[in-house]
């Protein structure tokens, strides 16, 4: 477990073959105490995660042409995109690289079924092969046709997406430092795109700015479009536009970068573009994210229950509640990942059980928009949970003198 802060210190040198190590062996465990024998990933986070193998993430995501084998006791194999399996060369995490079998209808048209009980039957020798017959086989994304065909062959199977994201919940010191690396570009990127932030330029040109930098330092993708100004920013989640930013105006983003080695670099930051100074509503605004940011990072303990937290959470004031944000905590990785605290608001309906633990890096989000305001703030820290609280893993600056 992680209890030192000092391995956040970004000039650490990395062990990549023992954070594949630790992240294959992750995996391994996860899926024996979820009593399954063996897995097939698809989601290019998990298979990039139990490998260290990386290939077109975004596209596979959307196109399920690449899948890794990964059984508790037995040899890995991963079923590439055509033409890809030298991507694989070298990595010990990986006994073997076959050419992989899809179904999508684009590809396969009315053959879409016959390809799909090929995939099945070859994944169904392997698990027997590996695992004997009667093994359970887990699956963290379930295609229709596929599912049909294992069904249709007595294959007993579990839901992987529970095993992967607890595996991945628990960063190794490795980890945290790629992290805070990743944060690092992150933040520079911010720096860089404050440059240009200035009357008549737009939301679409600022956002460039960071995926510019972002690309330019080994940073991989952006996550979502979420940059925006003035009326843009209440309610939240109005996506970035070609809208020509005004001086005075409340300018808020939220990174959503994929940086270098794959790490989810998530940052919000919220300051007024130009050179007015911000008006006492703004002030408020901002005032009252910041105490809740601040309140509910502090709160953040080994041993603490997902419950206990949403008890001794931030009271919003009830202007902001309709608009509130989806959730107060989310786990940082590869992506948004588990846990999730949702508002208590929303437990009902939405929270489930579970404790904080020491080595889990999370994000904590705060949005403060009155109902029928003309601007929101909202502001984001990453952390990690050390066994003596809360180790913010940027130092990417919050407006000091808008508090």
């Amino acid at each position: 477990m992680i209890s030192d802060p000092q391995i956040i210190d970004p000039y650490r040198a990395i062990d990549e073959k023992g954070v594949r190590s630790y992240r294959l062996n992750r995996t391994r465990q996860l899926l024996t105490q979820f009593k399954m024998d063996a897995a097939v990933l698809f989601d290019p986070l998990n298979l990039r995660y139990a490998t260290g193998c990386r290939n077109m993430q975004i596209w596979t995501s959307h196109h399920l042409a690449r899948y890794v084998f990964v059984p508790v006791e037995g040899p890995v194999v991963l079923f590439d995109y055509g033409g890809a399996l030298h991507l694989s060369d070298g990595l010990e995490t990986i006994d073997e690289a076959r050419p992989a079998k899809s179904w999508d209808f684009f590809g396969s048209g009315n053959r879409a079924e016959e390809h799909a009980t090929k995939w099945a039957e070859e994944i169904i020798d392997l698990l027997h092969s590996t695992c004997g017959r009667g093994a359970t086989l887990g699956l963290d994304r379930a295609d229709l046709l596929p599912l049909l065909a294992l069904q249709n062959r007595g294959i007993k199977m579990k839901d992987a997406k529970a095993p992967m994201e607890m595996a991945r919940s628990i960063k190794s010191a490795d980890e945290v430092t790629i992290i805070r690396n990743s944060m690092d570009v992150c933040t520079q990127a911010i720096a860089e795109m404050r440059k240009h932030t200035v009357p008549g330029v737009t939301e679409n040109y600022l956002l460039s700015i960071m995926n510019q930098y972002n690309l330019e330092h080994g940073g991989e993708a952006q996550e979502t479009r979420l940059l925006s100004s003035g009326h843009h920013t209440n309610p939240w989640f109005t996506e970035t536009s070609n809208k020509v930013i005004e001086n005075g105006e409340m300018l808020v983003f939220d990174s959503d970068l994929i940086g270098p080695d794959g790490m989810f670099a998530d940052q919000t930051r919220a300051f007024v573009i130009g050179d007015k100074k911000p008006t006492d509503q703004q002030r408020q605004l901002y005032a009252h994210a910041y105490e809740q940011l601040e309140h509910n990072m502090a709160l953040l303990r080994p041993g603490m229950t997902f419950e206990e937290f949403g008890e001794l959470s931030w009271k919003m004031h009830d202007i902001y509640v309709p608009n509130r944000y989806a959730e107060m905590i989310h786990g940082i990785g590869f992506g948004v990942e588990y846990p999730v605290i949702y508002y208590p608001e929303d437990h009902e309906t939405w929270q489930y059980s579970g404790t904080f633990m020491e080595g889990m890096t999370v994000c904590v989000e705060s949005y403060i928009g009155p109902v029928g305001g003309d601007e929101g703030v909202k502001l984001e820290q990453p952390v990690l949970i050390t066994k003596d609280g809360p180790v913010p893993l940027t130092d990417c600056p919050f407006e000091e003198d808008y508090q």
